[in-house]
């Protein structure tokens, strides 16, 4: 976990070492990231590195919640109540255009691409205790999010399938609540 000492470092120097921290991570996948070029790149000591972070997984997971929170901030995620289909499409269109126009496009990619399994338990785990249809949901959208960011000029044909399914499902689930309310 990232050291309080490395959350009460100076704007500046905090900066320096997160862009080195996203240059690294955004090319290189963690297993081939390197503590040498990222202590190289922000001026500091091999031995700051380990009292801030405990390991490279340490410093990716600062990064990479960090990166993530950035991207979410102007996107609408919190409700009370079920979004409808068309809201949870118009919310993945609004990540991948803030992914791919942000910093941190490559480092979202290189995640989803070589890196996302070391990660699975950890940031998932909320997931199985959904309904099946929330469950399904956020399952489809990740993985439309994962095939637009590799390939986006394919965005629009993504998005409408994932729309479609989604509408299914959501008729589906009308019934089935339906079905086991009358019960």
């Amino acid at each position: 976990m990232v050291s309080t000492t490395f959350i009460n470092l100076n704007d500046h120097k905090k900066e320096l070492i997160t862009d080195a921290l996203l240059n690294e991570f955004s090319n290189h996948s963690l297993s081939e990231a390197q503590v040498s070029r990222i202590v190289q790149e922000s001026g500091i000591a091999r031995g700051a590195f380990y009292k801030y972070f405990d390991d490279l997984k340490d410093a990716y997971s600062y990064l990479y919640h960090y990166a993530l929170k950035d991207i979410h901030q102007d996107i609408a995620t919190e409700s009370t109540e079920k979004l409808r289909p068309s809201e949870y499409i118009e919310q993945v269109h609004d990540f991948v255009e803030k992914s791919t126009n942000s910093r941190y496009f490559a480092l979202v990619k290189m995640h989803l691409l070589h890196n996302e399994s070391l990660f699975m338990t950890p940031f998932n785990n909320h997931l199985i205790t959904e309904d099946e249809f929330h469950w399904a949901t956020q399952v489809m959208i990740h993985d439309a999010i994962k095939q637009i960011l590799i390939a986006p000029d394919n965005q629009k044909i993504i998005l409408e399938k994932l729309a479609n399914v989604l509408q299914a499902l959501a008729k589906e689930d009308k019934k089935h609540v339906s079905i086991t309310e009358g019960n």
